[in-house]
């Protein structure tokens, strides 16, 4: 998914692709989200910055509808966080899912309020 996210985002977002070889995710929130830490393997090129923390901000629907934000975080360069929160109350403990990829897009755009489950 973080491949697939990179790739389809804005250009600087695609200079972060090289920081997935050798990444490693760790569980990061308690409150049944499925949000990760993502630690970056040291010597990997960084990735373009813009202004603020955010790299990637996309919605999606989960197998069962629920629609689902995800958004990718870097710090100084080097990927963060994946965050993943519920957008209409749908998704969430004790099975929080996460989107399939074909629903993705990019938050903003006018099919992002509500992507069709198959497309």
């Amino acid at each position: 998914m973080l491949s697939w996210i990179l790739y389809h985002g804005s250009e600087e977002a695609k200079s972060f692709l090289p920081q997935l070889e050798g990444i490693r995710a760790v569980r990061s929130c308690t409150c049944g989200c499925p949000s990760i830490q993502l630690e970056v393997t040291e010597g990997t090129p960084l990735g373009v910055t813009l202004a603020g923390r955010l790299v990637c901000d996309f919605v999606g629907r989960t197998a069962t509808g629920a629609l689902v934000g995800l958004i990718l975080f870097q710090d100084c360069g080097k990927l963060c966080e994946l965050e993943a929160y519920s957008l209409d109350g749908e998704a969430g403990p004790p099975e929080f899912e996460w989107p399939t990829i074909e629903s993705l897009r990019a938050f903003g755009t006018a099919e992002s309020s509500a992507p069709p489950l198959n497309e």
